[in-house]
């Protein structure tokens, strides 16, 4: 037998064997599982202390406004910051000021969460704000969360644009009828001088006031009190039928024209025919007032003016007014300590926290506002 020719042949079947096998299979496809990669929650850091900024000095001071969403200060005159919608808060010398926009409108409220540095009676414990730091009260701030947000939106208190001489006349909603409010008194600090005033008895003519008697009491200068009270009728009709508001001087105790120096201002309007008064008193641009309701005041001291409350004619009530942020004093000096009470700050598009930690900056410099603002976020 002849081994040797047939090694081929049975290589070769062996060969087509593997061939046919092969043909009768389509080659599977080799597919490589794609693993997921970890899903790291990243950890968002809050509580980094933004400043100092400057805001001047007391007897030039200047705004700091502040956008809450970048932490960023923009770069705004008060005229412009009127009318701008983009900062949320801002801060000048001792206060805080909310944008009060109609596009932007900001609220504040207070977390409290410091309130056991004041005792019963109302009065700040010393140790509790002069041991309080930043580091300290870090925790408390970071801690805040969504689940902090009071569900009611009217727990949030505004900034609001008010009138100083507004409540001098009332209003029954029911009878529709004004009458004047004769307890309600005003004091104008106005050339040096003081007067109090107060509307005794006020006509209405359709929707104008057609006349109105005032009651004023005059402090020069010189004098140490008021004078008695005399009574000055304004004939608001026939002074309006002209087309000139009327204009009243103090000094003169009478009403004057535009051209003359004029403290108290009541602007025409007319209702169809009818011409007569609006319901607003203005004082001029120089001029200041307090609100005395409670017929407080029988004269001015008048080296004490800065300390009574004297305000412009048009003027902001601050919601950061009914809830200071800090203390004076305290160590017999004249620094303030803030109370690090936390804050929530609600924009049309979101709520931050806003805690003030420092007035001073390195130097010891007053006015230089240190602050923690982050978003709210859920508890971490």
């Amino acid at each position: 037998m002849n081994i040797s020719n047939k090694l081929p042949l049975l290589t070769l079947a062996l060969l087509m064997t593997a061939c046919g096998g092969s043909s009768d299979k389509k080659a599977e496809a080799i597919v490589t599982p794609v693993v997921p990669a970890p899903v790291v929650e990243e950890t968002v850091v809050q509580g980094e202390v933004l400043g100092p900024y400057s805001t001047g000095s007391t007897s030039e001071p200047v705004f700091v406004y502040f956008d809450l969403e970048t932490k960023a200060v923009i770069e705004l005159t008060a005229e412009e910051a009127a009318t701008d919608t983009v900062w949320d808060i801002a801060v000048k010398r001792t206060g805080v000021y909310l944008n009060n926009h109609a596009d932007n409108l900001v609220g504040a409220y207070d977390m409290g969460n410091n309130s056991d540095f004041i005792d019963a009676d109302g009065k700040a414990i010393a140790d509790s704000f002069i041991n309080a730091t930043a580091e300290t009260e870090l925790e408390e701030y970071v801690a805040i969360s969504l689940s902090d947000i009071p569900s009611d939106e009217s727990a949030f208190t505004n900034d609001i644009s008010s009138e100083i001489l507004a409540g001098f006349y009332n209003y029954d909603h029911t009878t529709h009828v004004v009458s004047a409010a004769t307890d309600k008194y005003f004091v104008v600090s106005s050339d040096q001088a003081f007067t109090k005033f107060r509307a005794k008895e006020l006509a209405t003519e359709g929707r104008t006031l057609s006349s109105i008697t005032l009651g004023l009491a005059y402090q020069s200068s010189s004098d140490s009190e008021f004078s008695a009270e005399i009574e000055l009728t304004i004939d608001a009709a026939l002074a309006c039928s002209s087309d000139e508001d009327i204009y009243v001087d103090f000094d003169m105790q009478q009403v004057v024209t535009s051209a003359d120096s004029w403290d108290l201002h009541l602007p025409c309007i007319a209702d169809g025919d009818i011409k007569g008064a609006d319901f607003a008193l203005n004082i001029t641009e120089n001029a200041v007032a307090l609100q005395d309701f409670t017929n407080n005041y029988a004269a001015i001291d008048p080296s004490a003016v800065a300390y009574y409350g004297f305000k412009s004619n048009q003027y902001m009530v601050k919601a950061f007014d009914d809830t200071s942020w800090y203390q004076y004093g305290l160590n017999g000096g004249h620094l303030l300590w803030s109370q690090f009470n936390v804050y929530l700050i609600k924009t049309p598009t979101s709520v931050y926290k806003f805690q003030i930690t420092s007035y001073y900056n390195e130097e010891g410099t007053s006015g230089h506002y240190s602050f923690r603002a982050d978003e709210v976020i859920a508890a971490q």
